[in-house]
């Protein structure tokens, strides 16, 4: 063998090297952000106490009522000022979610709910305002 020969097989293996160590860098990172994804969501409701307000779509209810036993939610029967979070149906109170706001409680339409539910790839972003038939989520991509 060369010198010319060696030096090209030598940066070959360099430049292998370096790829190999990229892809393994990446593949990792996408583990952290799939994983970070679905805990995130689940969290966000964990030890929280939940009001549904509002007349829901008979399936959605049972839905969102299973989901929220499954995250180990405590689904209220009225608001309090321990209430983190408001699922609004068609014909929410007024004055509920008025008093939601006022307590600070994050506010989700029913339609919201099930898309934060349903997309994996939503996740939930701190500096979010809650906004009435709007889903407070962020979507990264």
């Amino acid at each position: 063998m060369t010198p010319q020969t060696l030096i090209i097989a030598t940066y070959i293996l360099i430049f292998l090297f370096i790829s190999f160590l990229i892809f393994n860098h990446l593949a990792d990172k996408q583990k952290t952000i799939k994983s970070n994804k679905k805990r995130t969501i689940a969290e966000e409701f964990k030890g929280q106490k939940v009001l549904i307000d509002g007349h829901l779509n008979k399936d959605n209810k049972t839905e969102i009522k299973e989901q929220l036993k499954a995250w180990n939610v405590e689904v209220e029967p009225k608001m309090s000022t321990e209430t983190g979070i408001l699922i609004t149906g068609k014909n929410a109170d007024e004055l509920v979610i008025e008093e939601a706001k006022a307590f600070g409680t994050k506010i989700y339409s029913e339609e919201s709910f099930l898309a934060l539910n349903k997309a994996p790839h939503y996740v939930l972003h701190k500096n979010t305002r809650p906004l009435k038939k709007r889903a407070t989520v962020k979507v990264r991509n």
